[in-house]
């Protein structure tokens, strides 16, 4: 016995909608569920992040301040031998004390960089830490928003392919449902984005540790690597409250569908 036809006007959802919105408020609830379990985790380590890019700009203002020093010191010491050498003063003490001092400056700027490397040592592998722990508390809920978009995209195919076919029901409840299904897809893709990108930098930072680690380092990769680590507490944050936005607009969404459903 052949089925009766959708009546225009019942308050049910084609069957093929009617699954993809099950499985988009299953994803939906995942995504929820999974960030508020994992939200603390990750500010955590951006709190975590935060205190080592500051550690990093104090010990790069330290070693900086000292070269100066070192450098203005040198100049010194070599305007006064210079002097001596010529004749014009008398008393070599003073070239020799600016020389002197040149080379205790020196030893102060080898002693400030010995502990800025030491401490970036330690700052880096807690990093290379830290970084791993965010790309895993990340990619499950990256991997949600995957299937949110997907279902999303699915729903607006079946729209699009309902409407030409002249069988989706004109409901006013189910027009609503299916506009904010398509702002639900697009904003899900902006945040998928920005989750992507930001994992994207984080594995680049964990490839400079390699050079870091290295002798063959030079002060250009140090210096991308020191920037890579003071930006890596803004990157998580920015992460986070995306994260953060998106799970209140599925609320939204899922209390749209309650309501739609309580009206049925």
């Amino acid at each position: 016995m052949a089925s009766a036809p959708t009546r225009r006007g019942s308050k049910s959802l084609p069957p093929n909608l009617s699954e993809l919105m099950k499985d988009l408020n299953g994803h939906t609830a995942s995504f929820i569920v999974g960030f508020d379990h994992r939200e603390s985790t990750m500010r955590k380590i951006i709190e975590e992040f935060a205190e080592i890019s500051k550690e990093v700009r104090d010990m790069q203002w330290q070693t900086d301040t000292v070269r100066t020093g070192v450098v203005a010191t040198g100049l010194l010491g070599a305007v006064g031998a210079a002097v001596v050498a010529l004749g014009f003063i008398a008393a070599p003490l003073t070239g020799g004390s600016s020389l002197a001092a040149a080379a205790v400056g020196t030893v102060a700027l080898v002693g400030a960089n010995v502990r800025k490397t030491t401490k970036e040592s330690e700052s880096v592998k807690k990093v290379e830490e830290l970084g791993k722990q965010f790309m895993e508390t990340v990619e499950p809920l990256k991997k949600i928003l995957e299937g949110i978009q997907t279902t999303c995209e699915k729903l607006e195919q079946k729209k699009t392919e309902a409407q030409a076919e002249d069988t989706l029901l004109k409901v006013e409840e189910f027009k609503i449902t299916l506009t904010r299904v398509s702002e639900l897809g697009k904003r899900t893709g902006e945040v998928l984005d920005v989750a992507v990108t930001v994992m994207e930098r984080i594995n680049n930072l964990l490839k400079l540790f390699l050079v870091f680690f290295s002798v063959s380092a030079t002060p250009e990769q140090d210096r991308k690597l020191r920037e890579s680590i003071i930006q890596s507490a803004d990157q998580c944050q920015n992460v986070t409250d995306n994260f953060d936005k998106m799970k209140e607009e599925l609320k939204d969404f899922r209390k749209l569908q309650t309501v739609r459903r309580a009206t049925v």
